[in-house]
């Protein structure tokens, strides 16, 4: 009697198991709409466009061989992001599938965990206001899954930030140092600090590069930056000299790219400031009799 309520119960385990797992059924997609706009498989959170984002996920740790791991990117672009130097390699051997592109990964260890998987993605540029999707599931070295248990998220694509200088020409007289007040749009406290670079004139006239770093509390209440700039000497006596100081790069935290001036002058919005100096007067000394 009790080895048949044994029998009964490994077989009743059995047949849990093997409800919930299965082996891949040829043509197994789980990367449809019914599950990608599921809640609570997918949580929903945003994304600026052209942002570069790593995602890892762990795997069944007590196999000694390592899972393959099937990712579904849409809207989106895998590959590996060197985010030091600012480079970008798409991930070779990509898969259509649906409206997205597919990857299998073989499991790895990813900083002392066992057999795990990441990749990172480069959100479509152009693409705010839709939707991007990032998931994956496991599969056992066995072929094992379990069906339609997916993690990842489903991401709001939102616009990039923007920047531009609110005037389009300063008067400066030589050797007095200036400064120039950009304005911001479209900030996403998320990905904050945002790094913009420009070019000016150094104090000898020659071009330079500048790069600074601004944080979300940097920032007035109307969005707008102030920052100091060289005096520019008095180089030719004989007349006044012109200058630009233009913006150059907008990047977020992320490596957005963000949009210089996107409604350009007319809208009171520029990309570069022209710079008037104005020498300075050649008094001389006084005389006496």
């Amino acid at each position: 009697m009790v080895t048949r309520k044994i029998l009964t119960l490994a077989l009743m385990l059995y047949l849990s198991i093997s409800a919930i797992a299965q082996q891949t059924p040829t043509g197994y997609n789980p990367f449809v709409p019914a599950n990608l706009d599921d809640p609570a498989k997918l949580p929903v959170t945003p994304v600026v466009e052209s942002s570069y984002h790593r995602y890892w996920v762990t795997g069944d740790v007590n196999y000694t061989d390592p899972s393959t791991f099937a990712w579904y990117v849409e809207n989106g672009t895998m590959g590996t992001y060197d985010s030091i130097n600012d480079s970008w390699i798409p991930l070779p051997h990509t898969l259509v599938v649906g409206a997205g592109t597919g990857a299998f990964l073989q499991g790895i260890t990813i900083e002392g965990i066992h057999n795990s998987s990441e990749v990172w993605v480069k959100w479509n540029e152009g693409s705010g206001g839709s939707i991007g999707y990032i998931a994956a599931y496991e599969r056992s070295s066995d072929s094992c899954i379990v069906d339609n248990q997916l993690t990842g998220f489903k991401h709001t694509i939102v616009a990039p930030p923007e920047i531009w200088f609110i005037v389009g020409d300063r008067d400066e007289c030589a050797d007095q140092d200036y400064s120039v007040t950009v304005q911001f749009n479209n900030v996403n406290p998320y990905s904050f600090p945002y790094t913009f670079s420009y070019s000016y004139p150094g104090n000898d006239g020659t071009s330079q590069q500048g790069e600074l770093q601004v944080d979300v509390g940097d920032l007035d209440a109307s969005l707008m930056y102030t920052f100091d700039l060289l005096a520019v000497q008095d180089l030719d006596v004989t007349r006044d000299e012109t200058y630009p100081v233009t913006l150059l790069e907008l990047r977020d935290k992320f490596g957005s790219s963000g949009k210089l001036a996107p409604l350009g002058i007319p809208q009171g919005q520029y990309k570069e400031v022209i710079l008037k100096i104005y020498h300075l007067p050649q008094t001389g000394d006084m005389s006496m009799d």
